[in-house]
């Protein structure tokens, strides 16, 4: 039976893990119900749990340009 840490971090066993196919990355998400709690697994990353969340679509594209822009004018900044 895993142990909660002193940071309350708790290890899914490998066996659960490998049965619910369960990936670096996923999202997990805990829910109260009845005095319990409840946790369970969504398939994808961050980026995409935040897009279901704000029904926002990203252009990733354009986040991409602005990064490289960012880093751009970052060297040039420190090469002065």
């Amino acid at each position: 039976m895993p142990r909660i840490t002193s940071k309350g971090q708790v290890t899914i066993p490998k066996k659960i893990r490998d049965q619910f196919e369960i990936k670096p990355h996923d999202i997990g998400e805990f829910i109260v119900k009845e005095g319990s709690i409840i946790f369970t697994v969504k398939k994808g990353t961050i980026l995409d749990a935040i897009t279901k969340k704000t029904n926002k679509k990203i252009d990733f594209k354009k986040v991409r340009e602005l990064m490289e822009e960012d880093i751009a004018k970052d060297v040039v900044r420190k090469m002065k």
